[in-house]
């Protein structure tokens, strides 16, 4: 088995001088395409990046989806990460110490009045695993416009910095995950709060209220030693039109390890579309954040970074996808990484993704990864499964 995963991700960076890093899970909903019986083109650029309607799905929280079809399938399903990484000319690891168990659905006539997700990690980078995900929805505000969501839940930020198609997604040392001083922003994190979305039409608007990121014991984990951030997001954004751009922010107050708090803000914004119609599609964006007191002695400091990615499909089952983040911390801290993915749908829940990264300074890395998904299969013999 091992020795077969090798020769596939050196044949695809012979092709596109990458191979294959890192363990970043990659997220779909194959329970929802069994019940429904499409393609996972139906909401994937490719998985696990979203198309407009697979981001429309992700903001409602799954309100748009039929109840009574997702009851056809079971509401669990398992997945399974298999990582590669090299940093020339160190030897090569794997992960193969990953897997995780989801729980995601919808129920409440005659619409989905209430959906759930939760992601626990039995095992995850060959150690106890953690809870990543667990939140539940309640979408029939405002004639179902409205949608309030509770629990550890995916922050109002863009897609991409949640569920990206990279290898090291656009998280890693990007501007979502911009550390000045002591401070670590977690504009792309799963956090423990509350979060309201309204979506009508084109418009997206969201305002969430979160703290800790840690598992289940950080539910109500509201004290004076966590990271409290208002985060939102407005944006155009319609379901059937592949152009989304928008503006998001937060206004949080982070604990410093020798008293006092560092009260910081940031402000960005954001443009992407889908590649069709023969058109490459691309993501961008621009962030600017003030810290008022990055601890450790350092005076405010104000930081930005810019992250931008072209990206196309290679017939059915492939993409590739070229892209540069550039942060400045404020404190005389620059970074500057490349990337080079390209990706393949092997089968209906089996993906191969492949990276080379580069970053100044330094020897490329290369990263790699396997996703295998398990649905555990339809609730009722196919006679009996509901209409």
């Amino acid at each position: 088995m091992k020795k077969t995963c090798v020769s596939v991700c050196l044949v695809l960076s012979g092709f596109a001088a990458i191979i294959v890093v890192g363990s970043r899970p990659a997220q779909a909903m194959p329970n929802f395409a069994q019940a429904y019986g499409i393609k996972c083109s139906e909401c994937h650029i490719q998985i696990p990046a979203l198309n407009a309607y697979g981001r429309y799905v992700q903001r409602t929280g799954y309100a748009g989806l039929n109840p009574h079809v997702l009851e056809r399938e079971s509401p669990i399903w398992i997945d399974y990460p298999v990582g590669y990484s090299q940093q020339a000319p160190g030897p090569a690891s794997w992960d193969i110490g990953s897997l995780g168990v989801h729980a995601d659905g919808a129920f409440g006539t005659p619409n989905s009045e209430w959906t759930y997700h939760v992601q626990q990690w039995i095992w995850q980078a060959s150690q106890a695993g953690g809870l990543d995900t667990a939140w539940f929805a309640y979408n029939n505000f405002f004639d179902g416009a409205g949608h309030i969501f509770a629990g550890k839940l995916e922050n109002p930020a863009p897609s991409e910095f949640s569920q990206w198609l990279d290898v090291s997604g656009l998280s890693v040392n990007s501007q979502a995950e911009i550390t000045v001083g002591e401070h670590a922003y977690e504009l792309d994190a799963n956090r423990w709060g509350y979060k309201f979305a309204y979506i009508r039409g084109s418009l997206d608007a969201e305002v969430a209220y979160v703290t800790s990121s840690a598992d289940l014991n950080g539910f109500n984990d509201y004290d004076w030693t966590q990271d409290k951030t208002l985060q939102y997001k407005l944006a155009f954004a319609n379901q059937g039109n592949p152009l989304e751009f928008g503006y998001y922010g937060a206004r949080g107050s982070w604990p410093l390890t020798e008293g006092g708090f560092d009260q910081y803000y940031t402000n960005g914004f954001y443009a992407q579309r889908d590649p069709v119609k023969g058109v490459p599609g691309f993501f961008a964006n621009y962030q600017m954040n003030h810290d008022s007191n990055p601890g450790m002695g350092a005076p405010p400091a104000g930081s930005n970074g810019v992250s931008y990615e072209l990206y196309d499909n290679i017939g059915e089952r492939g993409l590739v996808s070229v892209g540069e983040q550039l942060t400045n911390d404020g404190l005389g801290n620059h970074t500057q990484i490349g990337n080079i993915d390209v990706s393949y749908h092997v089968t209906r829940f089996i993906m191969l993704y492949a990276e080379e990264a580069l970053s100044v300074g330094q020897k490329p890395t290369w990263n790699g990864l396997i996703w295998f998904a398990l649905p555990t299969g339809p609730l009722w013999p196919p006679n009996l499964a509901p209409q």
